[in-house]
């Protein structure tokens, strides 16, 4: 794990409003509060070693059996377990993305490739210099694009020897068409990666899952840690699903606010915006560096970004933010503007 990756808002004495975690932070978890101190008395004894009570509540909703289920101590923990299943792997990983697939695979002994599309992927196989496994985020992070699910399907199925993840932990953020659970478990060549952290924003919790065909799964379940995720967060859990109505996502409306800032930010003329298809957006400045702004920002404004020029291709003019609400978000644009001015 590199310095600088993901929120660190604990870095900083009084952030107001922090853009810089991919998660929607207008939830209302009083319920989910008073539930979980009702259940704190659960932290004196044991968890389950592992929480299958979880995977099959997730299993139902899914559509899936309980053996196509693994929960995780977020989806970081599942990209490491993965990782280590199956070491000394070639790994072609889609660039530029989350930087733990690469460390993941660092530290597991796996031969690297960077591609920069699925197209290469393939040409690269064809050359013999592809990979065992191909790794992908979809919608991705840092720049909100998402696969063709046509492609996506073709790819599957025209490599049947390759092993296929997909994180999917952003799934819950766009309207696009995407792969699901079920449909994905029916190739014995595809891991789905799956994050209520993001979903139910709860990252302080750690709490994701894996969808796979039962013989993938048996495979990395033989590599988890007994009692990787707490009681408290396998709580957490029962309680999210069961009270679906308290945790809807705006997903039109936070599509149309992230078009609506995207404009904004480009008509400031130093700002370019990537194209996203989810809520957050990956932009490159044309003059100064992220690091400042993201400095500017959190310590004169309270307003937090997220620096992206640790990502793997990418520099340090590139920052990422998630939208919030409106005026929220125009708190921003007008700091931004102000910083630009100085």
């Amino acid at each position: 794990m590199i310095e600088g990756h993901g929120d660190d808002a604990y870095k900083y004495q009084d952030i107001k409003v922090n853009f810089s975690s991919n998660v929607y932070n207008h939830f209302c978890h009083e319920g989910l509060f008073c539930y979980l101190a009702d259940k704190l008395d659960n932290v004196v004894s044991y968890p389950e070693p592992s929480p299958s009570r979880l995977e099959e509540s997730l299993a139902c909703l899914s559509g899936l059996q309980k053996e196509e289920v693994c929960v995780t101590n977020g989806a970081t923990e599942a990209i490491y377990l993965i990782a280590q299943t199956f070491r000394r792997s070639q790994s072609s990983i889609l660039m530029p993305t989350f930087s733990e697939y690469r460390d993941a695979c660092r530290i597991h002994e796996h031969q690297i490739t960077h591609i920069t599309s699925v197209r290469e992927f393939h040409s690269r196989k064809g050359d013999n210099q592809g990979g065992t496994m191909l790794w992908l985020c979809n919608p991705d992070n840092p720049t909100g694009s998402v696969i063709d699910t046509e492609i996506l399907v073709r790819t599957i199925e025209k490599n049947p020897d390759t092993l296929i993840v997909i994180d999917a932990s952003y799934a819950p953020f766009t309207e696009e068409p995407l792969l699901s659970a079920a449909e994905a478990c029916r190739y014995p060549n595809v891991l789905m990666l799956h994050s209520m952290t993001k979903e139910y924003a709860i990252p302080g919790l750690r709490l994701g899952y894996i969808t796979a065909h039962k013989s993938l799964l048996n495979e990395i379940r033989r590599q988890r840690m007994p009692w990787s995720v707490n009681q408290v967060a396998i709580d957490a859990g029962f309680y999210l699903l069961a009270h679906p109505d308290e945790f809807i996502l705006p997903v039109h409306a936070l599509l149309q606010e992230r078009q609506r800032v995207a404009g904004r930010l480009s008509a400031m003329g130093c700002i370019e915006v990537w194209p996203s298809q989810t809520h957050f957006m990956l932009c490159r400045l044309r003059m100064g560096k992220s690091a400042a702004l993201k400095e500017y920002l959190a310590t004169e404004h309270g307003l937090l970004i997220r620096d992206a020029g640790n990502f793997e291709g990418l520099d340090g003019t590139f920052f990422r933010i998630a939208v919030q609400d409106k005026s929220e978000n125009d708190t921003l644009i007008h700091a931004i503007e102000e910083w630009i001015c100085l």
